[in-house]
């Protein structure tokens, strides 16, 4: 038998073999790239440090010197426009309303664990657990409403349990400010106090908008997902 012969014999015998190693081989290669990309993604540290920029103000700009300057300064985040918000301002926008108070209550989470010190670990500990209760009620609203699952006293109870928790969640992060912290600790909880009341605000209208879904009934009521 020739060489070639004997090359494709093997070839054939073996094809099944090498189709199978090649395919292990890039498998092992995707899931190496994966662990790189997934190892070098941290979404907490990138909410950090988009927050850490807009806390680097060191006063509030006196009135008169730019209503624009000092309208950022006053926003929770500097990328998050004031017009966002109230876009969804109106009965109507409750499965964006909820979306927006869930998302901005993770944000807070994120932003207290990664950027205030040890000495408010016991004050952010117990806020974190009033924050956590309050997603944990509107993620049960949404979902709830979408199925079909709630009636309009049990979808304004979530709301209410909300609203308390982020009351209760102020209230702890108060209580904080009474005692003497590093100036940069104080920025960041004015910033968590400031967006946590516009929070209260934002499931102030999301109150609305339930009343209005569930308008001249006690039954359940279809929410519209987007």
């Amino acid at each position: 038998m020739s060489e070639r012969d004997l090359n494709g014999g093997l070839c054939e015998d073996y094809r099944d073999d090498s189709d199978a190693q090649l395919d292990a081989l890039l498998a092992t290669a995707d899931a190496a790239v994966l662990d790189k990309l997934t190892q070098a993604t941290d979404i907490d540290a990138g909410r950090a440090a988009v927050f850490a920029r807009s806390v680097t103000a060191e006063e509030v700009p006196p009135s008169g010197e730019g209503d624009q300057c000092q309208l950022e300064w006053l926003l929770p985040f500097n990328d998050d426009s004031l017009l966002r918000w109230l876009a969804i301002s109106g009965p109507g926008y409750l499965p964006r309303q909820l979306d927006k108070a869930i998302s901005t209550i993770r944000t807070m989470t994120v932003v207290g664990r990664a950027l205030l010190p040890e000495s408010m670990r016991a004050y952010w500990g117990l806020a974190t657990d009033f924050l956590s209760e309050a997603s944990s009620r509107l993620t049960r609203l949404k979902t709830g409403l979408a199925q079909h699952e709630l009636t309009r006293d049990a979808a304004l109870a979530l709301q209410d349990a909300a609203h308390t928790a982020i009351e209760q969640f102020l209230g702890t992060l108060h209580q904080a400010t009474q005692n003497p912290h590093a100036p940069q600790a104080g920025r960041v909880t004015e910033r968590l106090i400031s967006t946590g009341e516009m929070v209260l605000t934002l499931l102030g209208w999301a109150r609305e908008s339930v009343e209005q879904l569930f308008a001249d009934t006690d039954h359940t009521h279809h929410c519209p997902t987007r």
